[in-house]
């Protein structure tokens, strides 16, 4: 695998993992109150290896107003928002499909606002991935339990549709352990101070929440995070976007090995359908192309 192939392939690979989380944590914890807990203490790591690395912290206040602009949606309203629809009984292929519009969001407003550029082969690209998307979950798509956690989970694909656009538009330039201190901080006092108020369900610290609290810690909000800017800064944001619609088939994949979950035919037709339109939507030619036509604006 190439090493412009590694970090999107990460990225899917880590990003998965959060949906077999919250299935594993929901019984044994109340979902704001374990999210508080991982943002608090993804917060201290990377401020410890912010000072042991010495990395450099921003100069101006207007830099850490946008750092907690992007954890606020990013990480408190977006990955909360699921938590607590999936919590009010909202079943995960309705939560999944309605997240499954991030990219047809994201590829919509970076065209609008940030002057993106996407060819009808992208374009197609997306609506074939997200097509792919509704026949891997379709099985799944069963109720949307209480309408507040539906509710909930469209709050959150658009807070998190923003959250990324404007990590990449205003967040890029500062380092990245640094900033993703101060988001995670601010989503954790955020997340704190609603599970005090709404969240009254205690965690049963387990063996189980223990393992899967350090996982959320160390591999979602650190590694997972930091490879997603990683990425929006390498390339268009609708591009970055589209890679989690691979989410869905290869958690699919993932329940089948570890909960013993089926792979239908519609689902797996759903899988290589879904593959098809990320591949030509993240094309090589594409990115460079789009980037060509950005900075011959700007020379104009």
């Amino acid at each position: 695998m190439s090493r412009s192939a590694l970090l999107p392939a990460l990225f899917v690979l880590l990003w998965c993992t959060g949906y077999l989380v919250v299935r594993i944590t929901m019984p044994d914890a109340g979902p704001v109150r374990f999210l508080a807990y991982r943002f608090g203490l993804a917060a201290v790591l990377l401020a410890i290896a912010a000072v042991a690395l010495r990395a450099p912290w921003p100069g101006r206040r207007v830099d850490y107003a946008h750092m907690a602009v992007v954890g606020l949606l990013l990480h408190a309203i977006g990955l909360g928002g699921v938590w607590v629809a999936l919590d009010l009984g909202v079943e995960t292929g309705v939560a999944a499909l309605v997240m499954g519009t991030q990219p047809l969001i994201t590829a919509g407003l970076a065209v609008g606002f940030m002057r993106e550029r996407l060819d009808r082969r992208a374009t197609a690209g997306l609506v074939l991935g997200f097509l792919g998307v509704g026949l891997v979950i379709q099985h799944k798509l069963v109720g949307i339990g209480d309408p507040s956690g539906l509710t909930a989970v469209v709050i959150a694909v658009l807070a998190m549709t923003v959250g990324m656009l404007y990590q990449k538009r205003h967040c890029a330039h500062v380092d990245l352990v640094t900033s993703s201190t101060i988001q995670l901080a601010i989503a954790g006092a955020v997340t704190s101070t609603v599970a005090w108020w709404i969240d009254d369900r205690p965690i049963a610290w387990t063996v189980r929440i223990f393992a899967t609290l350090g996982w959320s810690v160390l591999v979602l909000s650190i590694g997972a995070t930091l490879v997603l800017y990683m990425l929006l800064r390498r390339g268009d944001a609708s591009r970055v976007a589209s890679l989690l619609y691979l989410v869905p088939p290869l958690t699919a994949v993932m329940a089948w090995a570890v909960f013993g979950e089926t792979l239908s035919p519609l689902t797996i037709a759903g899988m290589v359908l879904t593959a098809t339109g990320v591949a030509l939507v993240a094309r090589p030619g594409a990115a460079a192309s789009s980037g060509a036509a950005r900075s011959t604006s700007s020379r104009r």
